[in-house]
């Protein structure tokens, strides 16, 4: 790979990078699925490049207004056009990856969007430390602001294979597919909703399998809830804790760059999701019994895990099985599935929490997320079956 081509796709992926600071430290999750959703026509009337750079803007015009806010009202519109921001960029990132990996590196590379989600979500954990608290909170805004800045003068530099005449006609999925004879316009949502084409319809419910486990198997809630959770079992140390347990997932989100083109996606897919079984089933059993050390291996084992299977390689499954012409639609669709899940698994935590368990048994909700990995990886096998019969 070229060094203009690894510093495009840097460029591409920093955009992901402001998705994980912005619902670390801003949320906005209901603009997300918005926006996700009408990704795919502005990718097509506009390009790759311009819908990158509508997402830029979107998030420096909402940083930079919800770092001057001054009621409550501005600082909910402030966090919706963050929000549209983040769903055009999680949409078009994964496309532009794959557009600009050369053959062999195509999975790996794919590895670049969860990693980038993940450095922003340290990030911004790391400037709660000195900036979560009244008079000084304005600088988290205002450096989501910054990197949109940069991005946007950084679009002036870059021009994207997607965007080019030749692009995607001549590509074909990775898994396979017959050689198509002529270049395809690219699907709707519609008409791939509705398509009988086997090269559609034998990949699409294993894109939608892989981004539904990707939200209801919990992460969502260890990253959002995570010093809450802990704060019942080692209540003096749970932030630095879930600061620490965020920094290490960075250098495992990278591991699966280097194992995925040998050992594939589907072991990655399936093996760590059986070990989130158990990590699940040991942090419910250590916030029920107080046994913080027991909770906080079962939290560590969890991210791990999911740092190397479902985290990252769900967003190289697109690229493997969809063929290139129902990508843009699929990714919409996708990207809608994951973060609507994500929305109703969040809102729903903390009072299915208090329903299930109360302070006596907290860890009660978590036997239902291990439920959902198990369940995870039964979908995740029978939509390759599905992939590979027909």
């Amino acid at each position: 790979m070229s060094t203009k081509s690894a510093l495009t796709a840097a460029w591409a992926a920093l955009h992901t990078f402001q998705y994980g600071f912005a619902i670390s430290a801003m949320n906005g999750i209901q603009a997300v699925v918005v926006c996700s959703l009408l990704s795919r026509s502005v990718v097509a009337r506009r390009g790759q490049r311009d819908a990158l750079r509508a997402s830029a803007f979107a998030i420096l015009l909402g940083s930079t207004a919800l770092a001057v806010a001054n009621s409550v009202f501005l600082m909910v519109l402030a966090r919706v056009v963050v929000g549209l921001g983040c769903g055009l960029a999680t949409t078009t990132v994964p496309l532009v990856l794959a557009d600009l990996a050369p053959p062999g590196s195509k999975k790996a590379l794919g590895i670049a969007n969860q990693l980038f989600i993940v450095l922003g979500i340290l990030v911004a954990q790391t400037l709660s430390f000195p900036f979560g608290r009244a008079g000084v909170w304005r600088v988290v805004p205002a450096t989501a602001a910054a990197v949109a800045l940069v991005q946007l003068l950084g679009s002036l530099l870059v021009r994207l294979p997607g965007d080019l005449p030749s692009s995607a006609p001549g590509e074909e999925p990775l898994l396979g597919g017959a050689p198509r004879s002529r270049p395809e316009v690219p699907l709707t949502i519609t008409e791939l909703l509705s398509s009988r084409d086997p090269e559609v319809t034998r990949g699409l419910p294993l894109v939608l399998a892989t981004q539904f486990f990707q939200q209801t198997t919990g992460p969502s809630v260890v990253m959002y809830f995570s010093t809450a959770i802990l704060s019942a079992v080692i209540p003096g140390s749970a932030k630095a804790i879930a600061l620490a347990i965020v920094i290490v997932k960075v250098p495992i989100t990278i591991s699966p760059a280097f194992l995925i083109e040998r050992v594939g996606t589907r072991p990655l897919l399936i093996l760590p999701t059986c070990f989130m079984v158990g990590a699940m089933l040991a942090l419910a059993s250590g916030l029920n019994s107080e046994g913080g050390t027991l909770a906080v291996a079962g939290m560590v084992g969890f991210v791990a895990a999911f740092s190397v299977g479902l985290g990252p390689v769900t967003w190289v499954v697109l690229g493997e099985v969809m063929p290139p012409y129902a990508r843009p639609a699929a990714s919409a669709v996708g990207l809608a599935v994951n973060w609507s899940t994500n929305f109703v698994v969040g809102a729903a935590f903390l009072p299915l929490q208090a329903k299930l368990g109360g302070r006596d048994h907290p860890g009660n909700i978590f036997y239902i997320f291990a439920g959902s990995c198990a369940a995870a990886v039964l979908a995740i096998r029978w939509g390759y079956r599905v992939y590979e019969a027909r």
